[in-house]
């Protein structure tokens, strides 16, 4: 028999022990738990599904590192180990969106009510999905007590859905230094996504001088400024569409303004002292980022200055770096090869058009990463947001067979 075929049969063995039943039990009792990132909330919601977690690894006597980045935002890292060799991480975060309104939505959405085969709440697909596949795909291989040349490490974290946190906090201790790869465990529709967009987002402030409606040129007028921004931005965008091609995985580069806020008073009647843009910038690995904010920099402060007494103050509010990983790396293959072994179809590779938490692990340590989980692309932060149960179980399976496989390819290099 073959390593390769050996493999094969020991992570088929491990994997045939999930059960759907319980990947579905796992699933609702996180799903019920409404663990909502909040921007307006100082403390985070994390603590209780944290607790949750952690009280499954006791019971399966699976050691973990537990610390809050934040109050009421622990991350917890688990290794299962097997023998000298790499670190195999597997992300998934513990932080949902809110609902919204409850009223727009069919069903409970804390209330993971399982209709024709799918499980429907806020955080089924992103993720609690994906997080409980990789819970139960480490269970399944450290109860086997098999051998495999490294260890799985589990990280669950918080804070995806705001500033990242905790995969900045778990990247600052170290968990990363001795990673070889990882697989982000976020809901792709079938795909194996080895590419993710960059993020830009800009605070432009507009300061200018407060007067009577009546007499406008007694003011300096920033929401004037603000508009002639917005109009100089879409051009700007106009212009880097028309100098490149859409990225083969991440299509196109996009600048969208996203939320436009006047001073005080609100008042129609009154020039105000001030007004806020809010900038979203969408990138590809082929784009600097230094020199697209300085740029943006210059595209604004040129349009405020087409108003008189308006001065611009542009803030870089965040930087997240677009990622990329080699098609031929071996965590591609592993997650490849896996997904036709188990759902019986080969998967196409593709891109993210958002970020996760991979995004910090590539910015920190070039880990290389695939993006590879339950659910559509397109579900989540959607009213009715829903996963397909057989989906969860089958990526539980699918997650023992890569991690064994990418260890085995590993181990037979010459």
């Amino acid at each position: 028999m073959s390593q390769q075929t050996s493999v094969s049969k020991i992570a088929q063995d491990i994997a045939e022990t999930i059960q759907e039943s319980e990947t579905t039990r796992l699933l609702a009792n996180m799903v019920r738990i409404p663990s909502v990132f909040d921007p307006e909330q100082a403390a985070g919601n994390e603590r209780a599904i944290a607790d949750y977690v952690a009280n499954l690894l006791d019971d399966w006597g699976i050691a973990y590192d537990r610390w809050d980045v934040a109050p009421n935002r622990p991350n917890i890292v688990a290794d299962i180990r097997g023998g000298p060799g790499l670190v195999l991480v597997f992300e998934g975060h513990m932080d949902v969106v809110t609902a919204g309104d409850a009223g727009a939505w069919e069903r409970d959405p804390f209330g993971a009510k399982i209709v024709d085969g799918r499980m429907f709440g806020r955080g089924t697909a992103d993720m609690k999905g994906g997080l409980t596949a990789m819970l139960c795909a480490a269970r399944a291989v450290h109860a086997s007590g098999a051998e495999f040349p490294g260890t799985i490490r589990l990280a669950i974290l918080s804070d995806e859905e705001g500033m990242m946190q905790g995969a900045r906090a778990f990247a600052a201790a170290g968990y990363l230094d001795d990673a070889a790869a990882a697989i982000i465990c976020e809901p792709e529709g079938g795909r194996v996504c080895i590419a993710q967009k960059g993020a830009l987002r800009f605070a432009v402030t507009f300061n200018g001088k407060m007067a009577h409606g009546c007499m406008p040129d007694e003011g300096a007028n920033p929401v004037v400024a603000l508009a002639e921004a917005i109009v100089a931005l879409r051009r700007y965008e106009g212009d880097m569409l028309a100098a490149s091609s859409p990225h083969p995985l991440l299509g196109r580069f996009s600048l969208s303004p996203t939320v436009v806020s006047g001073g005080e008073p609100a008042q129609a009647n009154v020039i105000p002292n001030r007004a806020q843009l809010m900038v979203d910038v969408r990138t590809g690995p082929e784009h600097d980022h230094g020199e697209l904010a300085s740029a943006i920099g210059a595209v604004c402060a040129e349009a405020s200055a087409t108003v008189d007494g308006v001065e611009c103050v542009v803030e870089l509010l965040d930087d997240r770096p677009a990622t990329e990983t080699d098609a031929h790396d071996p965590i591609v293959a592993a997650a490849v090869s896996a997904h036709k072994h188990v759902f019986k179809s080969d998967p196409p590779l593709g891109g993210v058009p958002g970020s996760t938490d991979g995004t910090i692990f590539w910015m920190e340590r070039r880990t290389p990463l695939v993006t590879w989980g339950p659910g559509d692309t397109t579900i989540p932060h959607q009213v009715d947001e829903f996963v397909r149960l057989d989906e969860v179980a089958g990526y539980a399976r699918a997650y023992v067979q890569a991690a064994l496989e990418f260890f085995a390819s590993w181990e037979a290099r010459p």
